[in-house]
């Protein structure tokens, strides 16, 4: 059975949480029974020699024979008391023999003096027993001047964990088990909540799925699941407008396609059947003609961007000089200049301006932007050129006055088959697929295009190159030979 990402998250924190829990209880526990051990035996030898100091003003008994009499009736029976002289010899003891082969007391003695103070942990009686005792022992010379007792140790026989501690464990752990329940508690009710936008993502994304891209993510957070639900709503925009755009695409395409061969079609037949007259077939012809090649170049600009786009086009970065690159385009379209009395501005007196890139991308990228704005200047009307140099970079603009273009034609005019001229009364032979190539191309060479335009006066291009400088005359006349 699949486990989602709730359940997975909600058992990998609860193991976390009880192991540790368990294992920070494990060690408070060991030092706390500890700590309370110690601090009850010192409490103990205080009674000690406080009942063996009132014995002494009575001046009756000896200070060994006081605090052994003390210990007798005070300390638990799991309690046994060692005294030392000051050579730190025991000269008393009650520990049993079986334990006094098995443990070392003039060796807390030593440790007694040298410390003042000794606390300590240590195994006794046969290894079968697996027995460790408590020991806490001070000196005592201070107290009793006259005193052949020097040093006091207190031994404490019970296992630990077992006896006198059983209800501090039993309390410790009936605590520990409330705060993991509590912990798991405020877990579960925590990580539901923040993983509800991810829950809801899952219901969106099976629409998207389906192929319903209309709903959207609503979460308002700013953590990174606020930003993953505002790029899957980018997502599914990006995608509806990627299928919209495939959907006008297959549209555009057939219907470029139809209206040409339905022609080719039809005057074919025509001169087929003879429907045509004989003077009249080179003119008929002439029309198939160009409507071939009119398809022609429809297929070579959809293979361009294709190639483009897939990178079977890489470019070759050389120093370009743009100046030579219009003036031979502006040379080619001479005739539709002419035909609609166009001024050219910006090219006269105009200083080299080289940038590095593909030369033959680069004319592509002006060939267009020029036949554009010969297409749609009006008569009589103006294209401008300015050359701008800033930094290390080069700035063309191309201006044309005319219509200029609205704010929403603006955003779909890079699109393909998109034409602002949908009439088609400007732009009866092109196809909307000259600017695609030029963002396209702009795009492979990591450069810059940006379009203003208002609306009634002009539109303008400005494209921004890496400059370069020009190159000496030894290098262009190596490249020429090579």
């Amino acid at each position: 059975m699949k486990k989602n990402l709730f359940v997975r998250y909600n058992v990998m924190c609860i193991a976390i949480i009880v192991l540790s829990n368990c294992f920070i209880a494990a060690i408070i526990m060991y030092f706390v029974v500890d700590y309370s051990k110690y601090n009850f035996m010192e409490i103990q030898m205080g009674v000690l020699i406080e009942n063996a100091m009132d014995e002494q003003d009575m001046g009756i008994y000896t200070v060994e024979s006081s605090l052994e009499h003390a210990f007798t009736l005070t300390c638990p029976k799991d309690m046994r008391l060692v005294l030392y002289d000051e050579n730190k010899e025991v000269i008393y003891t009650n520990l049993e023999n079986e334990y006094i082969g098995t443990i070392d007391l003039p060796y807390f003695a030593k440790r007694i003096e040298h410390t003042g103070e000794y606390r300590g942990k240590k195994s006794i009686g046969s290894s079968d027993l697996n027995r460790k005792c408590h020991i806490y022992g001070k000196p005592v010379k201070d107290y009793f001047e006259n005193s052949r007792a020097k040093y006091m140790a207190i031994i404490d026989l019970e296992n630990d964990f077992q006896k006198s501690y059983k209800l501090v464990v039993f309390r410790f752990i009936i605590s520990l088990i409330c705060v993991i329940c509590f912990s798991i508690l405020i877990l579960l009710v925590y990580t539901y909540y923040i993983t509800a936008p991810l829950r809801q993502m899952k219901v969106v994304a099976q629409e998207y799925a389906s192929g319903n891209f209309e709903p959207k993510v609503d979460v308002h957070t700013n953590d990174d699941i606020g930003a993953l639900a505002q790029t899957m709503n980018s997502m599914s925009e990006s995608i509806a407008k990627f299928e919209e755009s495939s959907r006008n695409f297959v549209s555009n395409v057939s219907h470029e396609f139809k209206t040409p061969i339905t022609s080719i079609v039809g005057f074919i037949d025509g001169l087929i059947d003879g429907t045509i007259p004989e003077e009249k077939r080179d003119y008929y012809l002439k029309i198939i003609s160009n409507e071939v090649k009119r398809l022609s170049h429809l297929v070579q600009s959809m293979l361009n961007i294709s190639k483009i786009e897939s990178g079977g086009i890489k470019p070759v970065f050389v120093p370009v000089n743009i100046n030579n690159v219009i003036g031979r385009i502006l040379v080619g379209f001479f005739d539709k200049i002419e035909s609609k009395n166009l001024d050219i501005r910006g090219m006269d007196d105009v200083d080299d301006c080289w940038v590095e890139g593909d030369e033959n991308l680069i004319y592509q990228i002006f060939y267009n932007l020029i036949e554009n704005a010969i297409k749609f200047s009006n008569e009589k009307g103006y294209i401008s050129f300015k050359f701008i140099q800033v930094a290390h970079a080069r700035i063309i603009t191309v201006r044309n006055s005319g219509d200029g273009l609205t704010k929403e034609e603006l955003d779909k005019l890079f699109d393909r088959f998109y034409k602002t001229d949908q009439s088609r009364s400007k732009d009866k032979s092109g196809f909307g697929l000259g600017l695609n190539i030029v963002s396209t191309i702009v795009r492979l060479c990591n450069w810059r295009i940006n379009v203003k335009s208002e609306y009634g006066k002009y539109t303008e291009f400005i494209l921004t190159f890496k400059g370069c400088n020009m190159p000496d005359k030894s290098d262009n006349e190596g490249n020429e030979r090579s």
